[in-house]
C-alpha cells in the first residue's frame, strides 16, 4: 500500500500512485522493518529534481521493480526540502559510500537507520559503468539473507565515519591574519575559472557565498582584483544561457563551464542569493547590467513565485512535457517563422541563434558579448516569444514556502532597496517577514514549511538574518527588537553549551546521529550565519556573552578555516567581521531632514560589510543602545561615525560625510 496519497508535500505526492508501497518518514516504517526483518529503502529527492523525475518513470513506475521493493524492502520517500535534517546525515553517507553525491539519494539501511549501501540515481539498464536498480536490489536481497555478517560489517564502518565526521571534537587553531589571506587568494587562483567566471570546470554553480569572499577581499585590499574576477563571473552568468533571458531567473546551475546549457530548474534559494549579490556587487563597481538584473529578478519573484500571503515557492521544474528544457529552448526554423525577418537577423547575432542549436537542435538564447549592437525592437521581440513561451506546457511549480529560503529573498530585497532605493523592494521584504510571522511562527518557533515541519537552525538563522537586514534597511525599530528576540530564541534551541556548537535541529531522537556542518553548501551554513548574527547582535547591544558564542563558534571552525577558507567562505565572513575595522554610525535627529535621507541612502549605497547603522527613534529599545546614549535627544539631524570604537566628531552636511565614508 502507497502511503503517500495523504501526504502535503509535492515530491511525494508526485509519487503517490507508484506501486512501490512508499512509507513517508515514520517509526511505523522502521517498525515493521524490524518486525519483518527487512532492509530499508530510503530514496530521498525533491520536486525540481530532473533525474528524480527520471529515476520515477524508469523504476518507480515500473511493476517488476516495485515488485522487487514490496517483498523486500520497507521503501521510505523524502522530501529533502522538507527535512533537510535528514538529508543532510544521509547525504553525507551518499558521499562517503559512492565517491560524490546529488539526488535522487538512494540509500539502503537496517531497521535503525544505520546506512550499509548508497548511491544516487540508478538506471534501469546497466549503463557507463553504472549497474541497473534492480541488480542492486537484487544484489543487495542475496547479501541481506545470505551474507549477513559483511552487512553488520559495513554497517558499523560507515556509522564509524558517519560518527567521526560530526564528531563534537575539532582543533582549535590560531589563525595568523596574513596567512588566512594568502591562502584564500591561492585558493580562489587555483580554482578560479579567468575566462568563464566561477569556480571549478562543470558543472558550475552560482557559489554565492565565495563570490562573496572575493567582495571582502576587494574591500580589504581596494585593488580590483576581486572586484575583476567577480565582474567576470556575473558578466558571464547573466549573459549566459543559465539566466532566462525572457522572464527572468537563474537555473540552478549549468552542465558546462560557460554557463551556456543549464539544468533548467530555478530554486527559490539561488535567485534569493544571486539578488543580494548582484545588488552587493553594484555597490563594489556600479554597472547598468547589475541594475537591469536586479530588476527582472525581483520581476521574476513577484510575477512567478509569489503566492497570494506574500510568500514565494520553494522553485520550479526542470521538465515540462516530459522533455528537460522543453519550455525555454528554441528551433532555428522556428524563430524564423515567428518572427519578422529584420527583428529574426537581428536576435541571430544578439542571442547567438544557430541552425544546429546548443542542446538537442534547440538554441539557448545567451548573450553574444562580441555583438552588442541594440535594437529598439529588443522589447517587442521578447514579449512576442513571451506570448508564444506561454503557449507552451509550464514547468511546474513546486508551491511549498519554505521559511528559510524565504528569508534569503527578504535579505536580497533589502539589499536591492540599498542600492536602488526602490520603494516596492523594501515594502516587499516587510510584507514577506510579516507573513512569515503569521503564516510560519507559533508562541515564538518558526516552522520550516507551511505544513508546520518544525524548523531547523537554517529556518532561525536566515530569518533572524533577515530581520537584522530589514532593519538595516528600513530603520525600523521593530525589525531590529525581533532580530535580537529570534538570536536569542537561536540559541536557546539549537546552541549546545556543553559542546559549544550549533547543531542543525533541536535536540530530537529520531536520527541516528544529531547533525552539525562547517562546510558551506551551496546555500549559506546555517552555524556560520547564526553565529553572524550573535556578533551582530553584540555590535547593537554589546552584550558580550554574543562575542562569546560568535568567537567560541568560529574557534570550532578555525582548523578548517586556516586550511581551506574558501570551503568555508561564511566563516571567512565571520572572521573578516571580528577581525577588520568596525564602523558602528548613529544618525541623530529629525528623520523629515533632507540631511537625513540624503546621508541614510548613501550609508545604505557603500559596501559596508562590517558596520552598522541606527537611527534615532521614539523607542526606549533604540534609546538604551549604547550607540545611542548621550545622542538620542539631538534636535538637529547629525552623523556619528564610530572606528574600531573610535568616534568622530558629528558630521552636518554630505560633503562631509562622503569625506569620512
Amino acid at each position: 500500500m502507497n502511503r503517500l496519497k495523504k501526504e502535503k508535500s509535492e515530491y511525494l505526492l508526485q509519487h503517490s500512485n507508484n506501486p512501490v508501497d512508499w512509507f513517508p518518514w515514520c517509526n511505523e516504517a522502521f517498525e515493521k522493518a524490524k518486525k519483518e526483518d527487512k532492509p530499508i529503502f530510503l530514496s530521498i529527492g525533491y520536486s525540481s529534481c530532473h533525474w528524480c523525475h527520471v529515476m520515477e518513470k524508469e523504476s518507480f513506475e515500473n511493476d517488476e521493480t516495485a515488485k522487487l521493493l514490496n517483498e523486500n524492502f520497507i521503501s521510505i520517500k523524502v522530501d529533502r526540502e522538507e527535512r533537510p535534517d535528514i538529508d543532510s546525515l544521509y547525504m553525507y553517507s551518499v558521499q562517503m559510500i559512492n565517491g560524490n553525491g546529488g539526488w535522487p539519494a538512494s540509500i539502503f539501511m537496517d531497521f535503525q537507520g544505520r546506512p550499509f549501501f548508497a548511491g544516487t540515481y540508478f538506471p534501469p539498464k546497466d549503463h557507463h559503468n553504472i549497474p541497473a536498480f534492480n541488480t542492486i536490489l537484487s544484489k543487495i536481497i542475496d547479501l541481506y539473507k545470505n551474507h549477513r555478517k559483511s552487512i553488520d560489517e559495513n554497517i558499523n564502518l560507515v556509522f564509524e565515519n558517519l560518527s567521526g565526521h560530526f564528531s563534537h571534537d575539532k582543533n582549535i587553531v590560531k589563525i595568523n591574519n596574513s596567512n588566512l589571506y594568502s591562502l584564500i587568494e591561492a585558493q580562489i587562483k587555483q580554482s578560479f575559472d579567468f575566462n568563464n567566471g566561477g569556480f571549478g570546470d562543470f558543472p558550475k554553480f552560482p557559489e554565492t557565498s565565495k563570490l562573496f569572499a572575493l567582495m571582502l577581499l576587494e574591500k580589504k585590499y581596494n585593488n580590483q582584483y576581486g572586484n575583476k574576477l567577480l565582474s567576470t563571473t556575473l558578466k558571464s552568468m547573466i549573459n549566459g544561457g543559465i539566466f532566462d533571458q525572457l522572464g527572468g531567473g537563474f537555473s540552478r546551475y549549468s552542465t558546462d563551464k560557460k554557463w551556456l546549457v543549464p539544468h533548467f530548474e530555478k530554486m527559490l534559494y539561488d535567485n534569493g542569493l544571486l539578488l543580494s549579490t548582484i545588488s552587493k556587487a553594484c555597490k563594489l563597481n556600479h554597472q547598468q547590467l547589475y541594475i537591469d538584473t536586479i530588476k527582472k529578478l525581483v520581476d521574476f519573484l513577484n510575477n512567478e513565485m509569489k503566492n497570494s500571503n506574500n510568500l514565494f515557492y520553494s522553485s520550479q521544474d526542470a521538465d515540462s512535457g516530459g522533455v528537460e528544457g522543453s519550455y525555454y529552448t528554441w528551433s532555428y526554423e522556428e524563430l524564423d517563422n515567428q518572427l519578422e525577418k529584420a527583428d529574426f537577423n537581428f536576435i541571430k547575432n544578439y542571442w547567438n541563434i544557430t541552425k544546429n542549436g546548443d542542446l538537442d537542435g534547440k538554441n539557448i538564447l545567451n548573450i553574444n558579448e562580441k555583438n552588442q549592437t541594440k535594437s529598439n525592437n529588443l522589447e517587442k521581440i521578447k514579449n512576442q516569444l513571451i506570448s508564444i513561451r506561454n503557449t507552451r506546457e509550464k514547468p511546474n511549480t513546486d508551491k511549498k514556502i519554505i521559511t528559510s529560503w524565504n528569508s534569503l529573498v527578504i535579505s536580497g530585497l533589502c539589499d536591492s532597496y540599498n542600492l536602488t532605493k526602490n520603494q516596492n523592494h523594501i515594502n516587499q521584504a516587510i510584507k514577506t517577514a510579516n507573513s512569515i510571522l503569521d503564516n510560519l511562527s507559533e508562541n515564538n518557533s518558526l516552522y520550516h514549511t507551511q505544513n508546520n515541519n518544525k524548523g531547523f537552525l537554517e529556518d532561525y538563522s536566515y530569518f533572524t538574518k533577515s530581520l537584522f537586514d530589514l532593519y538595516n534597511s528600513s530603520q525600523i525599530s521593530k525589525w531590529l527588537i525581533l532580530a535580537c528576540k529570534f538570536n536569542s530564541i537561536t540559541l536557546e534551541k539549537f546552541w549546545d553549551t556543553e559542546k559549544k556548537l550549533f547543531f542543525d535541529n533541536e535536540l530530537n531522537d529520531e536520527l541516528i546521529i544529531r547533525t552539525h556542518n562547517l562546510f558551506d553548501p551551496m546555500i549559506p551554513n546555517s552555524a556560520a550565519i547564526a553565529s553572524i548574527n550573535c556578533y551582530m547582535a553584540y555590535k547593537y547591544t554589546s552584550k558580550k556573552q554574543y562575542l562569546d558564542i560568535a568567537t567560541t563558534s568560529l574557534n570550532t571552525a578555525s582548523e578548517l578555516l586556516s586550511k581551506h577558507p574558501l570551503e568555508v567562505p561564511n566563516w571567512f565572513n565571520l572572521y573578516y567581521l571580528i577581525n577588520e575595522e568596525n564602523i558602528e554610525i548613529f544618525i541623530s535627529g529629525d528623520r523629515k531632514n533632507d540631511f537625513y535621507n540624503q546621508a541614510k541612502e548613501y550609508i545604505q549605497g557603500k559596501f559596508l560589510p562590517a558596520s552598522i547603522l541606527v537611527s534615532q527613534e521614539e523607542n526606549d529599545f533604540i534609546n538604551n543602545l549604547p550607540i545611542s546614549l548621550g545622542r538620542s535627544n539631538d534636535k538637529k539631524t547629525k552623523v556619528y561615525i564610530c572606528k574600531n570604537y573610535v568616534c568622530d566628531l558629528p558630521i552636518d552636511n554630505i560633503n562631509d560625510l562622503m569625506m569620512k565614508l
